[in-house]
């Protein structure tokens, strides 16, 4: 019997004694293990993963939370990570309320933030672009396989996470042009859906591009220890190793490289819709402290990744989200003099000049 077994058993044992004035000390925590409490759907639909991947694959990220024991009864790892998945497929303390096994909100808020923490340091093994020259090459022929654009090794975009305002004198610094408070996430996604970089840090104010600008991704390509390029909107700006389309487009070769462009950067639109919809708790507007929230958009990623990996993509019981996909033309630069300008059309005449 492991160690949650045993758990749940003593505490059911102790529920009998509720009401009598001798026995054992009373508890009043009510946990039914859900792992058999559900069936494989229902457990998936609440937590967003089955029972396999949650005992085999994510409670071994676990292993550094304390062990249970009868004294005093701490929270098992596994009541502790079902509590963060169920936050994590809700956003909402009260809609947790049937799922909390009778755990006050306090304690529920802790247990959040450790799993969150905890599983965020994790974020780099799950989270990371191909290192090897052949899985790189890999990466590129699926990405030439959606609508022939070359070379590429990810696609880039910057989505907003919705936080209550921070309060103090810099909260403003959090409010994005849409006019909410947010946390603004950069993203790089591979061909199969999988985030290969993130970054969490930026307030929801940040441009695009400021935040790329300033990232480790964009050092790997400029420095040559990525080979290859990334494609993005026109919230970036154009380089040798960013490509985004034509504003303008003037040529049929122009033309083409935009279409191919737009149909393979769908990727990582589609991948932020499943993510957000795996996750509610990423569009609906966290009430938890601004670094709790960074941990838990980096946990969410982790989680994102192990689901990819699981063959868990895109399930059909939930809806995927919406994603903003409007471009703020104010930090746009199209000058046909640019040094992005004239690599992005140099990258045309390379490949796209047969169309």
């Amino acid at each position: 019997m492991s160690d949650f077994e045993q758990f749940v058993e003593f505490v059911q044992y102790t529920k009998r004694f509720r009401n009598v004035g001798v026995g054992p000390r009373r508890y009043l925590r009510d946990y039914s293990d859900p792992f058999s409490k559900y069936s494989v759907e229902e457990f998936h639909a609440r937590y967003r993963f089955t029972p396999d991947v949650v005992k085999s694959v994510i409670l071994p990220m676990l292993d550094s939370i304390r062990k249970p024991s009868k004294r005093g009864l701490p929270f098992p790892p596994e009541i502790m990570l079902l509590i963060t998945l169920r936050y994590y497929a809700t956003g909402s303390f009260q809609k947790m309320q049937k799922d909390v096994m009778n755990i006050c909100q306090q304690s529920v808020s802790r247990i959040i933030v450790q799993v969150s923490n905890l599983i965020a340091t994790k974020m780099k093994k799950y989270v990371k672009f191909p290192t090897d020259t052949e899985e790189l090459n890999m990466v590129k022929q699926k990405f030439y396989e959606i609508n022939h654009f070359p070379e590429v090794i990810g696609c880039v975009d910057c989505t907003q996470i919705k936080i209550r305002s921070p309060g103090g004198e810099t909260s403003d610094v959090y409010k994005n042009r849409k006019g909410f408070y947010s946390i603004n996430v950069q993203t790089v996604v591979g061909p199969n859906l999988e985030f290969f970089n993130l970054v969490a840090r930026w307030p929801g104010s940040t441009p695009d591009s400021f935040i790329y600008n300033n990232s480790s991704i964009k050092q790997r390509l400029d420095t040559g220890e990525l080979e290859g390029v990334i494609l993005g909107d026109s919230d970036f700006a154009a380089s040798n190793t960013l490509l985004t389309p034509f504003l303008s487009p003037n040529s049929i070769p122009q033309e083409q490289y935009n279409k191919s462009l737009y149909e393979t950067r769908k990727l990582v639109e589609h991948c932020l819709g499943i993510w957000k919809g795996r996750f509610p708790c990423l569009q609906v507007g966290m009430c938890i402290k601004v670094e709790t929230v960074v941990a838990v958009i980096c946990a969410c990623a982790a989680l994102h990744n192990i689901a990819v990996s699981v063959g868990d993509v895109a399930p059909t019981n939930w809806e995927m989200a919406e994603i903003d996909t409007d471009v703020d033309f104010t930090t746009t630069n199209e000058h046909p003099n640019s040094e992005g300008f004239v690599a992005r059309q140099l990258f045309v005449d390379r490949y796209f000049q047969n169309y």
